[in-house]
């Protein structure tokens, strides 16, 4: 058999191994988010488990297209690098084996991929986008009904705002329902209906809102003194264009280019009801969009060029610094190709610019394949030569410094204790105390875990950012966002993914890390010396509660700050004109604590006490309207609310008017605290505040289940980090001489398992069937009590 093809039956098994690790990993982390509305879709909004499945399933191709490359990358990166570390890239060097010889089948593995990619690229992931949209349309229609919450302002209709009083136990039917225009102009409609449901039929993405014994009023601004009232026995509202449920608003609808397959980029025409710039703008979309399709799949090819230099010249870091390096090309190529396709939509390159990432990637990989065939350094001998020689010592200076005055330290003991000898014959020595934490194995330890969770950290915020700008490049472009604007939305959003992501860093970290040691035989020399697995154990516990104690620092002074600004970015990038979620005042839309009066406006003053254009709704004990109030300025004035530029209605038997035109106090039963008071999500909220905003919701008979949740998860989720390395540990033991790679997959197992049963205990404790309390701290005792048996069996 000659000896080329035995060498690439040997690197194709050497790397289609770590591809599939990567692969896997690579694509968890990029679907961890779909999981988690997965979870809710089955718990919370009661859609078929075949539905849900669907979704998973379409929402595979667009993610692999991308995991594929890096896959690849991470896997010649893997393989060469274990090749070059066992000194058998050296033996085939000397047998008179090129490297070009050695690229043979990482060019066959390359092309295989390149193909299968762009059959994904061309076919399957529009296809699926297709299908998604679709999907996502019908499990919308599915989770209407339980989107819209008793007791909550709706405002996902299209400028409507809507308000459910009750929902009884053993009907289908809300009871007490409100819509009137989300901004109340000149004229203004309000529906008052006794009861109320949400019809959809199965495949039709029409969501309808059916109102039953209702009433219709009708108010002009211009003549407040007349109102159009009709009642009506049924009448049904259109929600299918302003609906979209929280899968919906992250699904492909807006990306009709990506949806479109080959044949429909090729016949591509913009829609000639568009202006004529933006017409241009979306066929320069599609002809980007085409040249992506296939500049992705190349990337196989020139990732497999451009590896085996930078996997043979890994020596000496191993698979845990190819891993790094791989993030870290992957990274580079990511931004070249997104602000290669913000140009070319933009008219500033050609749609052929989308081919740039690839041309230099080719070159430098040629470039660096040639020099080290020629047993050369990958960089030229001056470049070379100037960072051994100059930057390295530059960087070394501080270390220098200190070592020379350690020296000096050094040296005047040694003079002082000269000095005593001549002075006296008698000399006492004692010993000098030693600590028994942190000793020498110690501190090696927390050194490694330290490297090895950087790595790790930076690896999974990357690959976290560049899924997230896979998801937010069509809105970038749209709107023409500034760089700094998204420079400033990934440096806010890294705190948040580095609190999301923690637990798996540190499982990871923990596992690689004792990997390399059982691998390198320290373990066995620590246990030859009497040091026991558990003692080895205690650095790394006391890194997992550093890095929980970190969290919960994170999460209460300054994630909430962080995540509001995330917020505001995210809704200018997305081009929303107003954020309405993030305070109590900006949503215009309060209930009253009794729940019988509706309040509206423009704007609250809170330095004058004053509200302007302020609309107010009283209601009786069945919910019928009583009374309706409309002031272009209310100001709070010696224990009363003076308004003036309004009128009054009073509506029973009889509708009775009552002008307002110039100042007048009115009874109004809430004071100016009560419009100060702000609501904001749970992620701008410090535990504090979250807590005693869910202490005010239970005051006023509001049952939060959701919220508290939220508030209870702000303690246990930090705690998932020293729950993790608990875990890791006893696994990590078990792993032996089987090294770091093992434990990467073993981690995405566990941490897959964890997730999931996080996000189911979190979604049942969100609709009431667990305690939240009991919900939130569920995983973390499960995970805690099985690291705990798998202690028992550790042999220390």
């Amino acid at each position: 058999m000659p000896i080329t093809r035995l060498l690439d039956r040997y690197v194709l098994r050497e790397i289609v191994p770590p591809f599939l690790l990567g692969l896997t990993v690579f694509t968890f982390i990029l679907l961890m988010n779909v999981l988690f509305d997965a979870a809710e879709l089955i718990i919370r909004r009661d859609v078929p488990g075949g539905l849900v499945g669907q979704l998973l399933l379409l929402s595979l191709p667009h993610i692999i297209v991308v995991t594929i490359p890096m896959a690849f990358l991470f896997a010649i990166l893997i393989a060469v690098g274990r090749l070059s570390a066992d000194s058998e890239l050296v033996a085939m060097r000397a047998s008179g084996i090129s490297l070009f010889k050695l690229y043979r089948p990482i060019m066959f593995l390359a092309v295989s991929l390149a193909v299968l990619n762009s059959y994904l690229m061309l076919y399957v992931m529009p296809n699926g986008n297709h299908a998604k949209t679709q999907l996502v349309n019908t499990i919308s229609a599915r989770g209407a009904a339980q989107a819209i919450e008793p007791g909550v302002f709706f405002e996902e209709i299209e400028q409507k705002i809507l308000y459910v009083w009750e929902d009884p136990p053993h009907d289908e039917r809300w009871r007490g329902i409100f819509v009137t225009d989300d901004l109340p102009g000149e004229m203004h409609e309000i529906l008052i209906a006794e009861y109320g449901q949400v019809l959809y039929e199965e495949g039709d993405p029409d969501v309808r809102l059916q109102l039953q014994n209702s009433v219709q009023i009708e108010v002009d601004q211009a003549l407040p003194e007349r109102s159009n009232l009709r009642q009506h026995r049924s009448l049904n509202l259109q929600l299918a264009d302003g609906f979209q449920d929280a899968i919906a608003s992250r699904s492909e609808s807006k990306k009709r280019v990506r949806s479109q397959t080959l044949p429909e980029l090729l016949r591509f025409e913009a829609d000639p009801k568009l202006p004529e710039q933006f017409r241009e703008r979306e066929q320069r979309r599609a002809d980007a969009e085409l040249h992506k399709r296939f500049a992705i799949p190349a990337a196989c090819l020139v990732f497999g060029l451009f590896g085996v230099p930078l996997g043979f010249n890994n020596r000496r870091g191993g698979r845990s610094s190819g891993f790094a390096v791989s993030i870290a090309i992957i990274l580079v190529y990511n931004i070249l190709l997104n602000n290669a396709e913000e140009a070319a939509v933009t008219g500033r390159l050609p749609a052929l610019g989308m081919w740039i990432p690839n041309v230099l990637f080719t070159i430098l990989g040629g470039f660096l394949l040639a020099r080290k065939n020629a047993d050369k350094s990958l960089m030229i001998a001056s470049l070379d030569r100037w960072i051994r020689e100059k930057l390295w010592r530059r960087l070394r200076a501080f270390g220098l410094v200190r070592e020379r005055r350690q020296r000096e330290r050094k040296a005047r003991r040694v003079e002082r204790q000269v000095t005593m000898r001549s002075r006296s014959n008698f000399v006492l020595r004692l010993e000098r105390p030693s600590l028994v934490f942190p000793n020498t194995f110690d501190r090696y330890i927390l050194r490694l875990f330290a490297r090895v969770f950087l790595v790790v950290l930076g690896a999974g915020i990357s690959v976290y950012i560049i899924a997230n700008f896979a998801d937010l490049v069509d809105d970038v472009l749209e709107n023409d966002i500034p760089v700094s604007t998204v420079i400033d939305y990934y440096q806010y959003m890294s705190l948040q993914i580095f609190y999301q992501i923690a637990p798996i860093v540190v499982l990871l970290t923990t596992l690689i890390a004792f990997g390399i040691l059982s691998r390198n035989n320290e373990i066995t020399a620590a246990k030859a010396l009497g040091m026991s697995l558990f003692r080895l154990s205690v650095p790394v516990v006391l890194c997992a509660l550093t890095v929980a104690g970190f969290c919960v620092v994170l999460e209460s002074s300054v994630l909430p700050s962080s995540n509001a600004r995330v917020t505001e970015l995210k809704n200018e990038i997305k081009g929303r004109a107003n954020v309405r979620q993030l305070r109590r005042a900006d949503r215009n839309w309060l209930m009253s604590d009794d729940a019988n009066t509706i309040y509206n406006y423009q704007y609250y003053d809170p330095a004058r006490e004053e509200l302007q254009r302020l609309t107010v709704y009283q209601f009786d004990e069945a919910h019928r309207l009583r009374g309706l109030l409309f002031a272009s300025n209310a100001r709070f004035l010696d224990g009363a609310w003076t308004v003036e530029g309004g009128w009054a209605r009073r509506f029973g038997k009889t509708v009775a008017y009552t002008p307002l035109p110039g100042p007048r106090r009115v009874d109004i039963p809430e004071q100016p605290p009560f419009f100060e008071t702000e609501e904001k999500s749970p992620e701008v909220m410090s535990y504090t505040e979250l807590a005693e905003y869910v202490s005010a919701l239970r005051r006023s008979g509001r049952d939060v289940p959701h919220l508290e949740v939220q508030l209870y998860n702000k303690v246990a989720l930090p705690f998932v980090c020293l729950v993790m390395a608990l875990v890791g540990l006893p696994f990590a033991f078990r792993l032996g001489r089987q090294g770091a790679l093992y434990g990467i997959g073993l981690s995405i197992g566990l941490g897959m398992i964890f997730y999931a049963i996080i996000a189911f205990f979190t979604t049942l404790g969100e609709v009431g069937a667990l305690p939240p309390m009991v919900a939130v701290w569920s995983p973390n005792l499960l995970f805690g009590s099985l690291s705990l048996y798998l202690f028992l069996g550790v042999r220390s």
